[in-house]
């Protein structure tokens, strides 16, 4: 930019130059024009500014439209500030360059596009990992327990840790959706009330509830330090929490946890599967939600040549095996055991895996009966279910906590017994 006053001072145009450029209505320096003193004192256009001595009478004939373009640039140019128009640095333009991939706004699922929706299995493992409190196992969030406090009605002055989560729906009335709203809108609620709304993660084990409870009952008295000290976390202490001391000691475990969280389980699973079958009436028919499996005798040798002379269909690898009744079975000689389901089978001559659920040994009779006489389907020796909606996508998931929390445990499920058959027969094929 030229000065155009040689009269002034260089810091005096420099002052204003910058005044010019940094003023909030600034004119863009294309609309500036240097002029410049001819011999006779008269000014004398740039050559960016044509000459009127050599216009043409065409160049002035020039059409209105050309003329309206030409102001409604000017404008626009004049409409930004000069300062805007100079090159910028990065950290101005953009100042965090990896925060907009970082926080980027992921696309939502297209349920038209897939049926991973339907898929119990990627379902539980798209949920979140959590911590195990007992084990410091991580593990997705569908495959884990909730536990939290209860105090029970006939005995006020005690604290119950239980399996909250099987239960939840007669506690939804009194708890809130979100502990900390429910602390801060209700002050002048007691703090039992406070503390039923805790929850810790836990493992669905049965030989580790076994062991736990064994564990607590043998060395309570003989500790100072309350044995379930360690279970509490440090967020539920004061002064983070509503627990105080007083409040750990009134805590316990019950004696009989392991039966009582598998009376539990079994129940939120009769519940689970009566909803899928009401859900899944209306379309029964049309889609093979639940198929009956034709198995005379009970055994894995009948079981596995029937799934899979199965003609294939849609989603079979989302399907799984229920065995309901112990038709013709008969229990060992030596074990005095009936014999054991295979954990998985293969589903049509597309060798499709699908787990197996024997209702046999993961319900008591009087269940089995309960299913039978709510749905006539129930009274076949295997079905085969497969998931189509979020109700049975929820009764999948609830068979399978199930089966994971009897599984390897000695008293519903006992190792066999190895036996020193001379008979290759009867090694590699005795159940």
């Amino acid at each position: 930019m030229a000065c155009l006053n040689n009269r002034l001072s260089y810091a005096t145009w420099r002052l204003k130059v910058f005044h010019q450029l940094f003023r909030p209505n600034g004119v863009h320096p294309a609309a500036y024009r240097t002029f410049s003193t001819s011999s006779d004192g008269s000014p004398t256009p740039t050559p960016d500014e044509p000459s009127t001595s050599t216009s043409t009478p065409s160049d002035a004939q020039e059409p209105a439209q050309k003329q309206e373009q030409e102001e409604e640039a000017v404008e626009n140019e004049s409409s930004f500030r000069p300062s805007e128009l100079l090159p910028q640095s990065p950290l101005i333009t953009n100042p965090r360059p990896g925060h907009d991939k970082l926080h980027r706004r992921k696309r939502r699922p297209d349920y038209t596009e897939t049926d991973i929706h339907l898929n119990p299995w990627a379902q539980a493992l798209a949920s979140p990992l959590r911590a195990c409190k007992l084990t410091g196992e991580r593990m997705p969030r569908a495959l884990l327990t909730e536990w939290g406090c209860l105090q029970r009605p006939d005995a006020p002055e005690k604290l119950w840790l239980l399996p909250t989560g099987l239960f939840d729906d007669k506690l939804q009335a009194s708890a809130s959706s979100s502990p900390l709203e429910y602390e801060q809108e209700n002050q002048s609620v007691p703090r039992d009330h406070r503390l039923r709304l805790l929850s810790l993660r836990m493992v669905d084990r049965l030989p580790l509830l076994r062991t736990v409870t064994d564990t607590y009952w043998s060395m309570k008295h003989g500790r100072k330090r309350q044995p379930l000290a360690k279970l509490i976390p440090h967020r539920w202490k004061q002064p983070l929490g509503p627990m105080t001391a007083r409040d750990e000691d009134r805590l316990l475990w019950r004696e009989d946890m392991p039966e009582f969280t598998l009376r539990m389980m079994r129940q939120d699973v009769l519940k689970w599967l009566k909803i899928a079958t009401d859900e899944s009436a209306k379309w029964a028919e049309t889609r093979k939600v639940w198929t009956e499996i034709p198995m005379r005798r009970y055994g894995r040798g009948f079981l596995a040549r029937r799934t899979f002379g199965m003609e294939p269909f849609h989603r079979v690898e989302c399907s799984a095996v229920l065995v309901l009744n112990r038709k013709k079975a008969k229990p060992g000689k030596y074990t005095g055991l009936y014999p054991r389901m295979p954990n998985e089978v293969y589903v049509s001559t597309e060798r499709r895996l699908a787990p197996v659920f024997d209702l046999t040994v993961m319900l008591s009779e009087a269940e089995l009966q309960e299913l039978r006489e709510y749905h006539p389907r129930f009274e076949n020796t295997a079905l085969l279910f497969r998931p189509d909606n979020q109700a049975t996508v929820d009764a999948m998931l609830a068979l399978w906590k199930l089966r994971g929390f009897i599984r390897d445990d000695p008293v519903l499920e006992p190792a066999p017994m190895a036996f020193k058959l001379k008979s290759i027969w009867r090694t590699n094929y005795l159940m």
